[in-house]
């Protein structure tokens, strides 16, 4: 057992000591899948080991269970009216989850020959939700609007709307405890919903309403199931719970995303990245979901949109070389940021706060996230924006941060707030900053921040090949509720053989035996490691195994060593 900490501070140990070795022959043996493959299933308890390793939609949403969806019913009138007048007004987020959902629609849309108009919101000067001219826009060229991973909580904007004369669907995933009479407010987190549909993100219900739509016959004679990949895209890049539907969602549409049918703009962003292999969640959420968004983070907010409902490949390279340029520009100034933060003034509190006036507003979020998993504490991190600030959360569920916003505008500490359980946004005044620290230090005094973390199973060298690939290609996607595995190896010699951006490194690792195989350190202090490195000969590694991006080689991506 791990007394120490390790290079990056944690206690390591194993996930499930208590592991039947009988069972675990037993499933392997009933399944005919490898013994690996069945310790990771028991480990994730796992009982219907065939319908989770195949994943088929029938099997794991009916439409009786999208009827459920509180309000869903009411839309039939809505997209009848929307029908005969060949007109809809559409406002969607700027993140992933907003264009993907903005994308089907487009594109589905259009085959019946609706005018669509679509209004994303400027990050950096708009900020998240509905506004008033926004709203004055949209209705100029409809009465008849739609509202996409957002606007649950806009009562005001909803009651405008009405008195306008005009009818908006609203369909969201964020928490809801309250929305205008009038509005049609598809969103399993209203009070009154029993669709046990919570997970689900924008793009996914998204797709749903349309499945509706088609089993009422208001749409008719269009393929909804195409539209898996934008899903797929959607529900991996916006960190939802990986259960049973959305992870056959996902499962499915990266079939798509595969094959030679998947969306123009997903295609181009492959072909920019450079992927030379079949696409995964990995490369959906750490190679992809970060290009789309950067247009928005960097005040084009349009371009994901534009890039995932395009049916040209010539305007969707264009747009995706456009994202890529963005993308380096995050980049630079991110590095930037996070060199400048020093988390020692967290020390004595559960979590991270940090606010500078000169931050750049698209890139509060992603810094949120980072500070979050360098030391597992609730990030917050805010700068100006015109008069007020603005700012991100993220968290790893301690405490649901999307409510504590929620809570904190009731009491008029910020402005306006709101989110999920990992993930908010906020506005506030300056003059609030204080207040709002002190708020948030008195919800998280009670929470553990964790440093203990776990490996699943003990490996050799020689073990980590095209078969460990298979098995792991069979229990992906990974995400929330299905955890990429973490494997050790014991007793390992590691060698630096390059290093990137002074931030990354390709390490090789050998054993005793003679066996050896190479892999990669990401966002990790070069001169530290070298330090440590040379303290000892032989370390612990805790790692995951993937399929290098460029090379197609079975590598490492360490976590960590001790």
């Amino acid at each position: 057992m791990i007394t120490k900490q390790s290079f990056n501070g944690f206690y390591w140990y194993p996930y499930n000591e208590n592991l039947n070795d009988d069972l675990t022959f037993e499933v392997a043996q009933k399944n005919n899948i490898s013994i690996n493959l069945s310790k990771l299933l028991l480990n994730r308890n796992i009982k219907k080991v065939s319908n989770f390793l195949n994943s088929k939609l029938k099997e794991n949403i009916s439409i009786s269970q999208i009827m459920k969806l509180n309000n869903i019913t009411k839309t039939n009138s809505f997209f009848e009216k929307v029908k005969k007048e060949k007109k809809i007004s559409i406002f969607s987020d700027y993140d992933v989850d907003g264009a993907c959902a903005a994308a089907i629609c487009k594109k589905l849309l259009s085959q019946f020959e609706i005018e669509v108009y679509t209004y994303i919101p400027n990050r950096l000067n708009e900020g998240y939700g509905l506004n008033m001219h926004a709203l004055d826009k949209l209705l100029d060229f409809s009465s008849n609007i739609l509202v996409l991973d957002c606007g649950s909580n806009n009562i005001l904007e909803q009651e405008y709307i009405n008195k306008k004369g005009a009818q908006v669907v609203i369909v969201d995933h964020h928490e809801c405890d309250n929305f205008f009479e009038n509005a049609i407010v598809v969103n399993p987190k209203t009070p009154d919903d029993q669709s046990k549909l919570d997970d689900l993100c924008a793009t996914a219900l998204t797709f749903l309403l349309f499945v509706y739509l088609k089993n009422e016959r208001i749409f008719e004679s269009f393929d909804v199931l195409q539209y898996l990949d934008l899903v797929a895209l959607a529900t991996i890049c916006d960190l939802v719970p990986l259960g049973d539907i959305n992870r056959t969602l996902v499962k499915q549409g990266l079939k798509i995303i595969n094959s030679e049918n998947s969306n123009k703009g997903i295609q181009t962003l492959i072909n920019q990245a450079k992927i030379n292999q079949s696409i995964s969640e990995y490369h959906l959420g750490y190679i992809l979901g970060p290009r789309i968004n950067a247009g928005g983070r960097m005040g084009e907010s349009l371009l994901g949109f534009n890039l995932l409902s395009s049916d040209n490949i010539h305007q969707a390279l264009q747009y995706s070389q456009i994202i890529e340029g963005h993308n380096q520009n995050r980049q630079k100034i991110q590095t930037k940021i996070v060199s400048s933060i020093d988390l020692n003034d967290s020390k004595n509190q559960n979590l991270n706060f940090f606010y500078d006036e000169k931050w750049h507003i698209g890139i509060v979020g992603i810094i949120a996230g980072r500070l979050m998993r360098l030391n597992n504490k609730p990030s917050f991190v805010m700068t100006n924006s015109n008069e007020f600030v603005v700012g991100s959360g993220r968290s790893q569920g301690e405490k649901n941060i999307g409510q504590l916003m929620m809570r904190a505008a009731e009491k008029g500490i910020i402005i306006k707030g709101g989110g999920h359980e990992k993930a908010c946004g906020f506005t506030l005044k300056e003059e609030k900053i204080q207040e709002f620290k002190a708020f948030l230090k008195e919800e998280t005094q009670d929470i553990e921040i964790n440093n203990q973390k776990y490996f699943e199973s003990q490996l050799d060298l020689n073990v980590i090949n095209e078969k460990l690939i298979n098995d792991l290609n069979l229990l992906s996607p990974f995400g929330q509720q299905n955890p990429e595995p973490i494997f050790k190896c014991e007793n390992i010699k590691i060698e630096i053989i390059k290093v990137f951006k002074e931030k990354h490194t390709k390490l090789k690792f050998s054993d005793n035996l003679g066996s050896s195989c190479e892999g990669m350190f990401f966002d990790i202090p070069i001169d530290q490691l070298k330090s440590y490195l040379s303290q000892s000969s032989n370390f612990d590694c805790y790692f995951k195994v993937k399929k290098d991006t460029y090379s197609n080689k079975t590598v490492i991506h360490l976590e960590d060593i001790h």
